[in-house]
């Protein structure tokens, strides 16, 4: 696996992984912007930022890379974020393995560094400032980055090996002053801890600042219902994400999630809906011999992001049937 301070020349990126993946980036782009090209033609290294969700996103990802690498068979293309992690996934010939790139507690100043594409699983995407359009959460906000990986074992998700070690960066100084510098501020972990959403909630009411909260798991989220709810009644927290995964209480002890916290968090949503919070969750459709039963769902959040349940072993051939099947 590369690294990129080991690369020689200019850097392009194109990001088609989550927003933490996106925020990493561009935390070391806003870092080292003289060894950063907005222009693809500049560059000597193209690195393709990528997800690694499901079969769709790895699919995704490599029509991208490959996509570069035809297009400039001098240039070195690489694949770096989480599908990189995933040593056991055989990479397209002269595509390489970047190590995730980050510069903890940078501001990002300029967030165009780093593109950020298309969301792939949308059909005419288009971009606005309208943010519960479909693909468009979050998506023009300041990604203020708190933490990365996970702590939690649910039984689908890889995120401990393709995220690393679970870290939180704690409110200091550095980040008050990033947090009062940029407007419109979502914060970005993959699983941001109880002590965290208290303090930014508490923060954020001190500071009569806004936020909007990403990725909270239900867990973490009910443990905080106080604080969040005086942040809704302050009007200080804009959107709440909470991945529930599935309202159904038999397939989220099969994926060993937390049935009853889940369940008070669509209640507590309900109740931060009502204040004037955007409320918006995940889940995972085609889970097993399950049935998909979101209409529930889909009544009450305001914005529902899906993905098709994938077990985990690659093979081209099927993604890109299930590609023809979910996405055309």
């Amino acid at each position: 696996m590369e690294n990129i301070k080991n690369l020689n020349g200019k850097n392009y990126f194109i990001c088609t992984a989550c927003m933490s993946v996106w925020a990493d980036a561009l935390s070391w782009a806003n870092a080292n912007t003289k060894l950063v090209t907005t222009d693809e033609k500049e560059a000597e290294n193209i690195i393709v930022l990528s997800c690694q969700v499901t079969d769709l996103a790895i699919l995704n990802d490599f029509n991208t890379a490959e996509k570069f690498r035809d297009k400039y068979p001098n240039k070195n293309v690489f694949i770096s974020g989480c599908l990189a992690q995933r040593n056991d996934i055989v990479f397209p010939e002269n595509i390489g393995r970047l190590e995730q790139m980050r510069c903890t507690y940078q501001h990002i100043d300029n967030k165009k560094l780093v593109e950020f594409a298309k969301p792939f699983w949308i059909k005419d995407f288009k971009e606005t400032d309208k943010e519960l359009e479909q693909g468009n959460i979050f998506r023009n906000k300041y990604t203020l980055r708190i933490g990365k990986g996970c702590s939690f074992n649910c039984t689908y998700c890889t995120i401990k090996m393709t995220r690393g070690k679970h870290e939180k960066y704690d409110i200091d100084n550095r980040l008050v002053n990033e947090f009062m510098k940029f407007n419109d501020v979502v914060l970005i972990a993959d699983s941001p801890t109880v002590q965290q959403i208290k303090d930014w909630c508490n923060l954020a009411i001190e500071k009569n600042k806004k936020i909007s909260i990403r990725n909270i798991e239900p867990q973490v989220a009910i443990k905080c219902k106080s604080e969040l709810l005086n942040a809704a009644k302050c009007n200080v927290l804009e959107i709440f994400h909470c991945p529930i995964q599935s309202n159904n209480a038999d397939v989220l002890r099969d994926m060993h999630r937390n049935v009853e916290a889940t369940f008070n968090t669509i209640s507590m949503a309900q109740h931060l809906k009502a204040i004037g919070v955007k409320i918006a969750t995940n889940v995972i459709c085609d889970y097993k011999d399950f049935p998909n039963d979101f209409d529930k769902i889909y009544e009450i959040y305001d914005y529902v992001s899906w993905n098709p349940l994938w077990d985990g072993i690659w093979d081209r051939n099927k993604a890109e049937m299930r590609h023809e099947k979910y996405l055309s």
